[in-house]
């Protein structure tokens, strides 16, 4: 267990996070990477404060790099989010991928992943994700271990001799509230810092590192939120041409068609994600085909493996890793983008993204604020961890 990967999306980190990074420290890992999820995450909507600023948190939190986990595929459904995570740390050189999870035992993990690969639904004769499975069974499921579950098909398909191990998640649920001591979840964080509650947490549920990033964010103007641009959502989808917007991912079945009169029928973006509601389509879902109707992703871009990644932090130790990277190229800035077509293709849906992400700010930025930030560098010195931009 020499570079232990960990695909996440600290929205922000908390003090759970904090213990994960910890615990794997414990255990031996001499580095740790992670790869993140860069400013829009997998619940189809926008990360609360900017990428860089959960980047140097998880650094000066115990990891020693941080990459970006590329959009579309940070949006993406489980399977897909998963496939591009395991596929990526693979191509960067981790030996172990590390995962939090309800369960705790990754062999019973394993067990339910083979079983979900002989699922067949009904409506599509396709092989199913794990959320399928659990869904026709009629068992709840925690998106935890779903995730988990998908990281280990990922993993037998496209990397085999990758070591996979799990640790016990610890406190509240994945959108519940944590009990008095207990690590909150990242969406009662969330909850907290719209309503300008952080105070009531402890260091030990809201880890320092996260909360000036959080205070940082908040006092530049940096959170971010979907609600910020609603009447650009709502313009999009009254006037798109639907049927164009049909061949974007998440938006074939019928399902643009029901967003655009959701948005005709509705003044306010709370009102129009209640009209899309339907029991087929989760809300996470629907958000996600929002997004990628608005940025133009297509079903093909999920299935098409990162052409790069970024570097978003990192230390010493980090840097040192990054250095040994043969199979992926490392990106520092746009200038440093392959020349290949799949590459800017990923570059262009980044920029698309950014520009809907920029706008959503409590203080609105230039769309392309964050494509040209440097990594940050993390220096430790007596135990004190400086950070300078290169």
């Amino acid at each position: 267990m020499k570079n232990v990967g960990i695909i996440c999306e600290y929205n922000p980190l908390h003090g759970g996070h904090k213990y994960m990074i910890e615990t794997l420290r414990a255990m031996g890992a001499e580095r740790i990477i992670c790869l993140m999820s860069g400013n829009c995450v997998q619940r189809g909507d926008f990360a609360v404060i900017p990428k860089n600023r959960r980047a140097l948190s998880a650094i000066e939190a115990g990891a020693d790099a941080v990459f970006e986990l590329p959009f579309p595929y940070s949006a993406g459904g489980a399977e897909f989010f998963a496939t591009a995570g395991v596929d990526i740390l693979n191509r960067l050189g981790v030996d172990t991928i590390a995962f939090g999870s309800e369960t705790g035992n990754v062999e019973k993990l394993r067990k339910v992943a083979e079983r979900s690969e002989l699922f067949v639904p009904s409506a599509n004769k396709s092989i199913g994700t794990a959320e399928d499975y659990f869904s026709a069974l009629g068992k709840d499921y925690d998106p935890n271990d779903i995730l988990g579950i998908e990281y280990l098909k990922a993993g037998k398909k496209l990397a085999p001799d990758l070591e996979f191990m799990t640790v016990k998640r610890e406190g509240a649920g994945y959108h519940g509230e944590a009990e008095k001591g207990a690590y909150p979840s990242a969406t009662e964080i969330r909850r907290a810092i719209a309503d300008g509650e952080l105070g009531k947490y402890s260091d030990i549920q809201l880890p320092p590192e996260s909360r000036r990033a959080i205070e940082a964010a908040a006092a530049e103007g940096e959170t971010a939120y979907l609600k910020n641009i609603e009447s650009a959502i709502l313009s999009f989808w009254r006037l798109c041409d639907v049927d164009a917007v049909s061949e974007c991912a998440e938006c074939g079945g019928g399902v643009a068609q029901r967003i655009m009169s959701a948005a005709r029928a509705s003044g306010d973006l709370e009102h129009m994600i209640s009209v899309m509601a339907t029991k087929r389509y989760t809300d996470s879902r629907l958000r996600r085909a929002v997004i990628f109707g608005m940025t133009g992703v297509k079903k093909w871009d999920l299935k098409e493996r990162a052409a790069y990644v970024n570097l978003l932090a990192a230390n010493e130790k980090g840097l040192a890793f990054v250095s040994d990277v043969k199979d992926i190229a490392v990106v520092s800035k746009p200038s440093k983008i392959p020349d290949s077509v799949r590459a800017i293709r990923q570059f262009t849906l980044g920029q698309h993204l950014e520009s809907l992400y920029t706008l959503a700010m409590t203080s609105p930025r230039e769309s392309g604020t964050f494509l040209r930030q440097s990594p940050t560098i993390v220096k430790i010195d007596q135990n004190i961890n400086k950070s300078e931009e290169n």
